[in-house]
Parts: C-alpha cells; sequence; structure tokens
C-alpha cells in the first residue's frame, strides 16, 4: 500500500520548494500544538484565585506565582482583571493560528504553482519522439488535477502533524491533573485506531479507482471533441453521452465510497469515545478523588483529545487515498528529462544557403510505431532524382538514403500513403533522429547544438491545420517569436517579432494567400475573436490562414506537408504561384501526393 522508502521519496520533492518557509510552518505547528490545552489547564489557576470550584484554602503552585506577579506589579486580581488577562492569553493564541493557516494556503498554493509550471515546461520541451507515444489525457489530468492532490498529500501530512502535537500536548496537560483517567483515555484510543487499519487498506484501492474513473472521464469527453462533427452527422450522440455516464456514475460511486470510508471509522472512534468518557466521568464523580475545578478540566482536555485521535485517523486516512495521485505525478516527473537550456530562449535563426544534405539516413519506428501521419511505418523503395537510392529492408522506413535539397528551390517529395514521406520531414526538421548516417545543412551536422537554431528558421505547415481561441491577428502570429525567420517575405526584411509584425504586413500576406477577404467579412477585421474555428472556416481556408502564418514567421525553410490537399484547382494554383515567388528567398520542401502540383517542382524525391 504505502511504504517509508516511498513517504521519504515524496517529501524529497517537499523539500526542494521553499525549505525556510516549511521550517517556518514546522515550528509554528510545534508552538500552536503546545498552546493548544494551555488556555484549558490555566483556568485551574485562575478559578483557584477567585476561590470558584475550590474547597478553599491558601493558593499553591502556578495560582499561587501568579498571585505573587501581580502583587509586585500592585495588580488587584478580580474576575475583571483575570478574565481580560485569560482574553488576550486566547486572543494571541487565535493570532498565531490564524498566521499559521495563512501560512500553510500561501505555501501549498505556490507549492502547486510551482510543480505544475515545471512538469508543464518538461512537456512542452520533451521531444518528439517521447511525446508522440504518450497520452495527452493522462498529462491533462496530473497538469490539472492530480497535482492539486499531491499537494493534498503533504498538506494532510502536515495537519497530522499539527495533531499529533496538540494531541500530545492535551495529553501531557491531562496528565498534570489525573494520570490515571489519562492513561485509560489514551489506551482506549490506540485500540481503536489499530482496529480500524482496514480502512486505511480500502482508502489506497478507492483512491486508485477515483484516478482511474477520472481518466476515464477525459478521455472520453476529448474523444467527443475530436469527432464531433461525425457525432452529429451520423447521429451518435447516446454513444458519447453513455461512455460519459458510466464515468460520471463511477466518480459518484467511489466518491461516496470514500466518504464513507473516511465517516464510518470517525463514527465509531465517537461512539467509543463518548462511552469511555461517560465512564471517566461518572467513576471519577464516585470516587471524588479529584477536585472539582479540576475535574471540569479533565472533561473539557478530555473532549479535546478524542477528537483529535478522531483527526490523526482521518489524516492518516486522506493522505493513503491520494497516493495514487502521487505516484503518477511523480511517475510522469521521472520520465520525462530536465529540458536542457539549448532548447529555450530565442536563438538566431540558421539561413540555408546551398543545400540540405541526407547522407546515408536509416530510420524505423520501434515496435511498429504509428508514424507522425498515423499510418504504421511501412518498408518500401525509394529513389531521390540525381542524389542515389536505397531499399528498405526489414522493418526499417529508411536505409542508407541519400538525397540533397537544394535551397531556394521547390523540392517536392511524392510517393504512396505509408512509404515515410511525413517522416523524411519530421527528420529534416530534427523531430526524429536517424539511427544511422547523418543530416548536414550548408555542410554542417544537424546535432543538438546547431538544432534550435535550425529550429528558429523552420515554418512548417501539416495537412490538418488548427488555430487557437483568440483574435485572427493572435491566430496569425502567435508562433512568430522574435529572432525567426531569415527568407523575408516579398518586400520585407526578416527577423522581426511577433511585436514587429504590423496590420499592413499581416494583410499583405493574406493577399498573397488569397484571404484577405477572410479577414474582412468579421466586422472587427483583425481584432474578431474566434473559437471552434471549423465553424468559421472552410477547410480550404483553414489552410490559406495556416498558410499565412507560417510565411509570417519569415522562414528560410518552408515544410509544407499535404500543404494543398484541402484547396480547389484555382486556390492550389493561387498558393503555388506565391510558393514559386517565395523560392528565391526561402528553401521550400513540399511533400504530396497530388500530381497536380509536380510541375512547380524545381526537384523531385520519389518515395
Amino acid at each position: 500500500m504505502i511504504n517509508y522508502r516511498f513517504i521519504i521519496k515524496t517529501f524529497r520533492v517537499l523539500r526542494e520548494h521553499q525549505p525556510w518557509k516549511l521550517a517556518l510552518i514546522f515550528l509554528l505547528t510545534l508552538l500552536q500544538g503546545v498552546t493548544s490545552g494551555f488556555s484549558i489547564v490555566l483556568l485551574i489557576p485562575l478559578l483557584q484565585l477567585l476561590s470558584i470550584g475550590t474547597t478553599g484554602g491558601e493558593p499553591d503552585g502556578v495560582a499561587l506565582f501568579i498571585q505573587n506577579l501581580a502583587d509586585k506589579a500592585g495588580i488587584s486580581l478580580t474576575i475583571g482583571s483575570v478574565l481580560v488577562v485569560y482574553m488576550v492569553l486566547l486572543t494571541l493564541i487565535a493570532l498565531l493560528q490564524y498566521r499559521k493557516s495563512v501560512l500553510d494556503a500561501r505555501y501549498q498554493q505556490t507549492f502547486i504553482y510551482t510543480l505544475r509550471r515545471s512538469l508543464f515546461r518538461k512537456i512542452i520541451m520533451a521531444d518528439w519522439q517521447l511525446l508522440n507515444i504518450r497520452s495527452k489525457t493522462n498529462h491533462l489530468q496530473v497538469l490539472t488535477r492530480e497535482v492539486p492532490n499531491l499537494a493534498n498529500y503533504y498538506f494532510f501530512y502536515l495537519k497530522l502533524l499539527t495533531t499529533v502535537i496538540m494531541t500530545a500536548a492535551y495529553t501531557v496537560y491531562a496528565m498534570l491533573v489525573s494520570v490515571g483517567f489519562t492513561l485509560i483515555i489514551i489506551a482506549v484510543g490506540i485500540l481503536v485506531f489499530f482496529s480500524l487499519r482496514t480502512f486505511l487498506s480500502r482508502s489506497f484501492r478507492l483512491g486508485q479507482g477515483y484516478v482511474d474513473s477520472y481518466n476515464r472521464l477525459l478521455k472520453y469527453i476529448d474523444d467527443f471533441w475530436q469527432t464531433v462533427k461525425i457525432a452529429k452527422v451520423h447521429s451518435s450522440e447516446d454513444y458519447y453521452f453513455n461512455r460519459f455516464d458510466e464515468a460520471s456514475t463511477s466518480l459518484l460511486d467511489m466518491e461516496y465510497r470514500m466518504q464513507r470510508n473516511w465517516s464510518l471509522p470517525q463514527l465509531i472512534q465517537r461512539i467509543v469515545g463518548l462511552v469511555v468518557l461517560v465512564a471517566i466521568v461518572w467513576f471519577g464523580y464516585r470516587s471524588g478523588t479529584v477536585p472539582m475545578a479540576s475535574f471540569v478540566i479533565l472533561i473539557l482536555l478530555f473532549s479535546r483529545i478524542f477528537p483529535q485521535l478522531i483527526a490523526i485517523n482521518t489524516d492518516i486516512n486522506m493522505i493513503v487515498s491520494n497516493v495514487p495521485s502521487v505516484k503518477l505525478v511523480m511517475r510522469l516527473d521521472e520520465e520525462l528529462p530536465e529540458p536542457g537550456v539549448a532548447g529555450t530562449g530565442v536563438h538566431d535563426a540558421v539561413e540555408l544557403k546551398k543545400e540540405i544534405s541526407l547522407e546515408g539516413v536509416s530510420f524505423e519506428y520501434p515496435d511498429g510505431a504509428m508514424a507522425a501521419d498515423g499510418r504504421v511505418a511501412a518498408a518500401g523503395t525509394m529513389d531521390a532524382a540525381a542524389t542515389g537510392d536505397s531499399g528498405a529492408v526489414g522493418g526499417k522506413l529508411f536505409d542508407r538514403f541519400s538525397a540533397v535539397i537544394r535551397a531556394n528551390a521547390i523540392t517536392g517529395i511524392v510517393g504512396q500513403s505509408g512509404r515515410g514521406k511525413t517522416t523524411l520531414i519530421d527528420l529534416i526538421a530534427g523531430l526524429q533522429k536517424p539511427s544511422e548516417g547523418r543530416i548536414l545543412i550548408d555542410g554542417a551536422a544537424l546535432d543538438d547544438e546547431l538544432l534550435p537554431r535550425w529550429k528558429a528558421g523552420l515554418g512548417y505547415l501539416p495537412q490538418d491545420p488548427f488555430f487557437i481561441d483568440g483574435t485572427l491577428r493572435e491566430n496569425l502570429v502567435w508562433d512568430s517569436a522574435p529572432g525567426a525567420g531569415g527568407g523575408g517575405l516579398p518586400g520585407k526584411g526578416g527577423g522581426a517579432g511577433e511585436a514587429g509584425i504590423s496590420d499592413e504586413e499581416i494583410m499583405a500576406v493574406l493577399e498573397q494567400v488569397n484571404a484577405a477577404h477572410l479577414v474582412k467579412r468579421f466586422r472587427k477585421g483583425l481584432d474578431a475573436f474566434v473559437v471552434n474555428y471549423h465553424t468559421a472556416f472552410s477547410g480550404g481556408e483553414c489552410q490559406r490562414m495556416a498558410l499565412a502564418r507560417v510565411l509570417l514567421r519569415r522562414p528560410s525553410v518552408l515544410l509544407l506537408d499535404e500543404a494543398t490537399s484541402s484547396l480547389d484547382a484555382e486556390n492550389e494554383a493561387t498558393v503555388m504561384e506565391v510558393l514559386a515567388q517565395l523560392k528565391e528567398r526561402i528553401t521550400i520542401v513540399f511533400v504530396t501526393h497530388r500530381e497536380s502540383v509536380v510541375r512547380w517542382f524545381d526537384e523531385v524525391i520519389k518515395i
């Protein structure tokens, strides 16, 4: 279920986050635990000083100390002065508790922020090969739900520490009044705690079940949005609703069972505590061995001790139920490598001047993994016009494949579906790495050192365009980072970032790809806010807008993957004419299966 090594491992994560503040929280926790119950015990000497609930006689012990202190200060102890002192002490304790609660909340929220930020950075900076085989739903679940649960895991440990210290303080104070009665209460509490251990193992199983059910719920929602148009056309809404309802019902059941698993031990402990407390009151009253004032205080302390024992059981229960979430977060954190410095920040883009050379490149997807275009990597025969050829053997997609892509030309990559056209684009872009051979950029090897600068000068347009929820302007310039590009736009200089792209420049590029009218039809123009872009644009319109976005990056090399597949003949010709003009400044690599665009290519690589 949970072991000490795992606990130590989890606290290493917590130790890295503001350890000085964690030490302060621990100090305040200790202080709060010690002062808890002090105000109750203090009532005994105060009542003695006022002869309330006592049998008479001179004050002694703490009461005598307070009496002497008041006499030296010239203070007359009356009911009013005693209550004022008592109120001041309680106020100070209340302020201490307030300060600790605020500090706890602040620490917990900053921990969530820091961990979530760190994990998301690891995700977005991870290699394409790693991200391509991972579940988007799992990442979404970890970032949205499991990270806060991890914080709750630590929060309940701190709460457990507070409860244990407070219980120890109450116990010490109670033993000052009556050792025998206090030992009875503690013994019964420990006995009940160990008898309820079965609820802890059940908490772990229920916590794991809740994590799995929540993951299914997210997956079903994502599946619907991915295929919403198909669902509407085929009238299959009931299918998605039934799957969603199944996961929701499972979550509801898990919530109920978890709540019951938390509440039932509390009920048992409360009943046992009530019985024991009543028994002690009866025996204590019959024996008369404890003065009435002390006996009243003893009852108050006992009424605090047993709820603390209940709270200990509840805190441990909550800790155990959050363990599956903690494991999920820590597993993701361990599986993702720390982002390297080379992959961050702004880099000066490489401007291709001569050629991209593929020398003896071999590549295969492991264990029949899916290619980037969604097809299983298949073997095939490849030849590059005038640059060499290679035949794939076994499971290899490329086997000692060589080709040269000249700068400032349009090079077409053509071939049947599933033969590796998209994979070749991925290799050139640095998303995939060849198992053998090398890729040279103007004679320099495309390695980890060169890759960030190479990517800064790339423009990539996939077959299926996408847009973010935002204004048209944001959608057109969001990935035009400062320092990107080098090829420039016709009549424009390169190197400007997002802030340097004017509306006039945006509209000029839209005119080039025959898409300016798409912006003009919105009343707010570039300031128009677009949500669910599929409803705002047709497939061809989306592709032209996406092409404009890529061109606004001012790339040195433009990688197009079936970029005209959604366009009719007229719009396709318009786009190809734009590309033909751009090749004077930009190297263009064009993946396609359409024969209609081959005539625009300067060179062809057949796969």
